[in-house]
């Protein structure tokens, strides 16, 4: 896969470190997807990574002088890699997790740690976003195809949209918005799910809903969303 040469090198060692002491790393999300859509160009930028390592394990791992606690009580750290230059660059680590309850319309009540990275996926919102790359085998991870969805230019849930939605009410506004930005059609019944989700999306900050709404408006194809 020649765009793996496009990962900067500290997120790769950061995963070949995971590796070596034991556990599953991933680079996961939107960096993926952007690396799979354009291959030749410099698009992708937010390299995070997913870990079957629970957050002390990474701590463990790289050491607590290295380690910003940024999200840990969902499963989140930032670790301060080292690049060429020496200078520390901030990798986001995110332990495989489940999750349950979303009284706020937004966030998780409760996160569950676990080892299996399908499950992992299978809470993310949209299938072109569920998708995982180990930059060490150089091995791609799509149970959701994923890529098949890029292929045919589709904004399509992770399961049931309905489920999806009535978890974070923010991911309406994502779904029009990554369509007005790729230039994708939202399947049929995800955007058939939009309707029921509004009463979710109104428990959603409005300042959480204004920086969805500003990239909506400043991508190629605003009147799309």
């Amino acid at each position: 896969m020649r765009w793996a040469g496009r990962i900067p090198p500290e997120v790769i060692a950061a995963c070949r470190r995971l590796q070596e002491t034991g556990f599953a790393a991933y680079v996961v999300g939107g960096a993926v997807r952007d690396l799979l859509l354009s291959p030749d160009d410099d698009k992708a930028k937010d390299f995070d990574l997913t870990t079957s390592a629970t957050p002390d394990e990474v701590i463990a791992v790289f050491g607590r002088r290295k380690v910003i606690p940024t999200g840990i009580a969902h499963g989140t750290v930032t670790v301060l890699c080292e690049r060429a230059a020496g200078k520390p660059h901030p990798v986001e680590i995110t332990t495989f997790r489940g999750e349950t309850g979303f009284s706020d319309g937004r966030r998780p009540d409760r996160v569950e740690f676990i080892t299996d990275l399908t499950e992992d996926l299978r809470r993310r919102d949209f299938t072109v976003n569920a998708i995982a790359f180990d930059p060490v085998s150089q091995r791609l991870v799509d149970p959701f195809d994923g890529q098949g969805d890029l292929g045919s230019q589709t904004i399509r849930a992770v399961g049931d949209p309905v489920e999806r939605f009535a978890e974070d009410g923010l991911r309406v506004m994502r779904a029009v918005r990554f369509s007005a930005q790729l230039g994708f059609e939202v399947d049929v019944y995800t955007r058939a799910a939009f309707a029921g989700a509004l009463p979710t999306l109104r428990k959603v900050s409005r300042e959480r809903i204004r920086d969805e709404l500003l990239k909506l408006l400043a991508s190629p194809a605003p009147r799309r969303g």
